[in-house]
Formats: structure tokens, C-alpha cells, sequence
């Protein structure tokens, strides 16, 4: 499995209102300018004409290859890409204020950077937010957050071909730094996980947060990678139901967002806030570090589910 993490920075030139939540703002306006920078067709519903030959057909209505149909039935195909909303959420940018976000693109999705960079080009001119305020994309950087590693990829004028991917190795390399007996998990998007027919309102248990990665992260690798994992995935969260919940610092929170496909308001929402987890945490603790990158639970896409680990 191979991630290829990026670090958007736009300059904008002109006063920008934006909602609570950056992360929906972000997502909605790049699925507008990528449909209108790479497909001609309308979109009812059933699917671009095109198929996954159609780059937006790919990205934004991904199918399963025909060898997971089963494997993927009931589940939802996870998209081949993820957005971080910057850290500090603000109301409004003045003219010349940056904004900064993170874009993480899975597997053979990378191939479609050109098409990325022209998108997040063209919402500049567009423009963002409640006043439709338009920026000037600056720099995209592609990085390894794991070992430091960042490379130029767009300068405000060249598109250059750079890519540093992150993978399983990565992450069991940065896992080998944390405590095997005691982690703090930073849930710093709202997180929505379901575990046995239920939504927690508080820290997710460890079991659930397991199981939620191994859907998630499986069917990136399968869908996007090429790469099925045949794991005893029931047994990993089994033996994750050792570990408790020792520290429930979080709270739940809910934003309102409009999205202009499905004509109607939609709701994100989940827990924020940190939570110590203690136990026979070693074998978790690679896909926990992967996690960080692919997100977790509802609304991924949109940089729900965003989380950090740390030494407790």
C-alpha cells in the first residue's frame, strides 16, 4: 500500500468567509473544478459514461475492480483520496492571508496529480466560501510525514513530477517509537465510528477504532493499491477488546453543510478531543500510525475522522 501525502498552500486575494468546518468547503469546491477540468458529461446519478477510464469517474464514483465485487459488497468503496483542513479553525481570511490544507492521494490515484494541481488551480478563480473568494494556488509540497521528507512539487508556476510515497514499513518504523503498553489518540476532526449497530458518543473503544481501520484500510489497499490483505481480521479485534479506555477526554460536535450534488443539507459530525488507551497495544500500533494518513470512520473524504497518536 502506497500514500502520497501533499501540503496545499494558497494565497487569497480577497476577503474570504469560510464555515466552521474548512474541511466540506475544501472538498466541495474541488469536486466542482476537477468534474469541469476533466469530464464532459452529465452526472445523473448513474455514473460517468466513461467509467474509471474518465479520471473524475475514478476519483469521485469509484468502483470495485471485477476480482472484489464479493469482497466489496457491503461495503462502501472508499475514495482515493483524503483532505486535512488546516489545524486552526478561522472564520474569515483577509487579501493576502494563506491557507494551508494537507491532500493525501492513494495508490495509482497519484497519476492524476496533474489533473489535482489544475483543480485546486482552478477553484482559486472560482473562488471559495461564502463569498465566493478567490486565491492564487502558491506551493504543493509532497511529503513523508513519518520521516520529515518534502519535496517541491508545484512552485505557484511549474508542475513538477515528484512523488515520496509512504508505506506499511513507514508507519512500523514510526510505531517502534511509541510505548506498546499506553498510547494518547488526539481525535482532531470529528470522528463517527459504528461498532456493533452503535455510535459511541464518547472515545471510540479500542476494538472499535481497530475494526474501523481494518475495513478501511484493506479496502483502500485492495481497491486502489492492487494489493488484497488476507488477514484473521476477527481475530485482530478480538485481541483488541484487551485494551480499555483509561482517559475520555472528548466531546461531540456537529456542523451543518449544504451540498450542491445532492441539492439538500447534510450534517458532520462526531467526537473531538483526546483518549488514552492502555494494554497489549504493540500490534495495533503499525495500522494505528497508518491510520493517521487514511482517517478513519464517516466523511474521510471530507477530513473527518482525522487523528494523532502519541506517546501517553
Amino acid at each position: 500500500m502506497e500514500l502520497y501525502c501533499h501540503e496545499v498552500t494558497v494565497r487569497f486575494v480577497e476577503r474570504a468567509v469560510v464555515p466552521p468546518y474548512e474541511g466540506s468547503m475544501i472538498r466541495g469546491a474541488f469536486g466542482r473544478a476537477f468534474k469541469e477540468s476533466c469530464c464532459p458529461f452529465p452526472h445523473d446519478g448513474g455514473g460517468c459514461p466513461l467509467g474509471e477510464k474518465c479520471p473524475y469517474g475514478y476519483v469521485f464514483e469509484t468502483s470495485p475492480p471485477e476480482g472484489l465485487r464479493d469482497f466489496s459488497k457491503n461495503q462502501q468503496i472508499p475514495r482515493p483520496y483524503v483532505f486535512e483542513p488546516p489545524e486552526e479553525t478561522r472564520m474569515e481570511y483577509g487579501p493576502g492571508e494563506r491557507m494551508r490544507f494537507g491532500f493525501t492521494v492513494v495508490g495509482r490515484a497519484v497519476e492524476y496529480m496533474p489533473y489535482f494541481v489544475y483543480a485546486f488551480s482552478r477553484m482559486g478563480e472560482t473562488g471559495v466560501g461564502r463569498r465566493r473568494a478567490r486565491y492564487r494556488l502558491e506551493r504543493i509540497f509532497a511529503r513523508n510525514p513519518f520521516s520529515g521528507a518534502r519535496e517541491e512539487v508545484f512552485d505557484g508556476e511549474v508542475v513538477r513530477n515528484r512523488r515520496l510515497a509512504v508505506t506499511w514499513e513507514d508507519a512500523a518504523r514510526e510505531a517502534e517509537r511509541l510505548d506498546g503498553g499506553r498510547v494518547r489518540v488526539e481525535f482532531l476532526t470529528p470522528t463517527q465510528i459504528r461498532f456493533r449497530g452503535e455510535v459511541a458518543a464518547g472515545a471510540p473503544a479500542f476494538a472499535a477504532l481497530v475494526q474501523a481501520l481494518l475495513i478501511r484500510i484493506p479496502m483502500l489497499s485492495a481497491v486502489h493499491c492492487g494489493e488484497l490483505l488476507r488477514e484473521d481480521f476477527r481475530a485482530l479485534v478480538e485481541r483488541a477488546r484487551e485494551v480499555r479506555t483509561a482517559l475520555d477526554e472528548t466531546t461531540w460536535v456537529s456542523f451543518r453543510r449544504y451540498s450542491s450534488f445532492r441539492g439538500r443539507a447534510e450534517t458532520l459530525e462526531g467526537v473531538v478531543g483526546r483518549a488514552e488507551y492502555t494494554g497489549p497495544l504493540e500490534e495495533f500500533l503499525p495500522l494505528l500510525c497508518l491510520g493517521q494518513l487514511t482517517h478513519v470512520g464517516r466523511r474521510a473524504v471530507f477530513g473527518l475522522g482525522r487523528y494523532r497518536v502519541l506517546a501517553a
